[in-house]
């Protein structure tokens, strides 16, 4: 069981925290042979000041198309998570981003990744953009149109 959370900055200081319990199930989805699909959720936290704080994610369910190199996150069961931990937090919760796989080692968005995320992540606030790699996770916030990739910081 991994122990400790997961931070990343950008260049402003301000953080992204991955925590402990939701490292372990995003790990758990990693491609590491080669029949594994593609797998995405959303990811459900809440927002300290400028910092974020990863506590949920949905998982791939029912509804939702995984193929080796492709994902659509379809099944309503996501939203849902996202309701349930809100109306449960008394509003504390929320949607903070998506999260997916990637079959490669280092991962890095694909072309549709980033079309998908222009199109249809729209947002006033910073949301959190993770793909799980085989032996990394790559993170960003897309600020209004820009994705701005982060830096691990542990």
């Amino acid at each position: 069981m991994i122990e400790t959370e997961l931070t990343f900055t950008d260049s402003q200081g301000r953080l992204l925290v991955v925590l402990p319990s939701v490292l372990s199930r995003l790990l758990s989805y990693r491609q590491l042979n080669l029949s594994s699909n593609e797998a995405a959720g959303v990811l459900i936290g809440e927002r300290r000041g400028s910092h974020l704080v990863v506590h949920q994610v949905s998982e791939p369910g029912k509804g939702d198309i995984r193929r080796r190199c492709f994902v659509d996150r379809r099944g309503p069961h996501h939203q849902a998570a996202v309701e349930d931990a809100f109306s449960r937090s008394s509003g504390c919760l929320q949607y903070l981003g998506e999260w997916h796989t990637h079959p490669e080692d280092i991962p890095s968005p694909s072309s549709t990744d980033l079309n998908s995320w222009k199109r249809y992540l729209i947002a006033d606030e910073p949301m959190v953009l993770l793909i799980v790699g085989r032996k990394e996770i790559w993170a960003a916030k897309k600020c209004n149109a820009k994705v701005i990739p982060l830096l691990k910081i542990r």
